[in-house]
């Protein structure tokens, strides 16, 4: 027989298999529908009331082969947090253990491999952190240095502007007239004695 003890909480899909009702209420005809769903059922191995062992004072569970009377059948693959009794569990569990050693840096014993797990993912985090912290100050380097060559090369077109102004003549420079001032004053025609002398002949 192939039995194993829990060492960890687990949720189990169960043989019978564990069921959760929901009763539902038509609006229309306000009739009730009843609605079954298969579910795993919960286990702790640290609660008294799940212990299927009151002696060992522990759960166990067993693949349907030659079980003892409590034991609780599951469907599905055996866990880290299962830990074999028997020699046809220890083979069954040892055609797992290279799922479960990945990656091979985790280090673990009967009930720490979720906790194990758990610090190696925090690790990774923090690794993962770390780096994006260096990238972050890498772009912050890298667009400050691009921000002093994009004002270099501004105070570079300021000078050129500055240059170029200097060496143009403005319009306002140019001598073009004075359109508003005076012209010469000419004297008027004199008249000629003659005239002058007819005009005042006596008559």
């Amino acid at each position: 027989m192939a039995r194993w003890r829990l060492t960890e909480p687990h949720y189990i899909y169960t043989d019978p298999d564990t069921v959760w009702e929901r009763i539902e209420t038509d609006t229309e005809t306000g009739r009730q529908i009843r609605k079954q769903y298969v579910v795993p059922a919960y286990f702790h191995h640290e609660i008294e009331a799940d212990w299927t062992d009151k002696v060992e004072k522990a759960v166990f569970v067993c693949d349907g082969n030659n079980c003892q009377k409590r034991d609780i059948v599951f469907k599905g693959d055996p866990t880290p947090g299962m830990m074999p009794v028997d020699d046809e569990a220890k083979a069954i569990t040892d055609k797992f253990k290279h799922k479960w050693n990945i990656p091979d840096t985790i280090k673990w014993g009967p009930g720490q491999y979720s906790s194990a797990l758990a610090d190696h993912f925090a690790e990774q985090q923090d690794r993962i952190n770390m780096k994006m912290s260096a990238m972050t100050e890498q772009n912050t380097q890298a667009i400050n240095q691009f921000m002093q060559q994009m004002g270099l090369q501004q105070s570079q077109m300021m000078k050129i502007l500055e240059i170029l102004a200097d060496k143009s003549t403005p319009l306002s420079s140019l001598s073009l007239g004075e359109p508003d001032a005076p012209g010469p004053v000419e004297a008027d025609n004199p008249r000629p004695a003659t005239a002058v002398a007819a005009g005042r002949r006596r008559r």
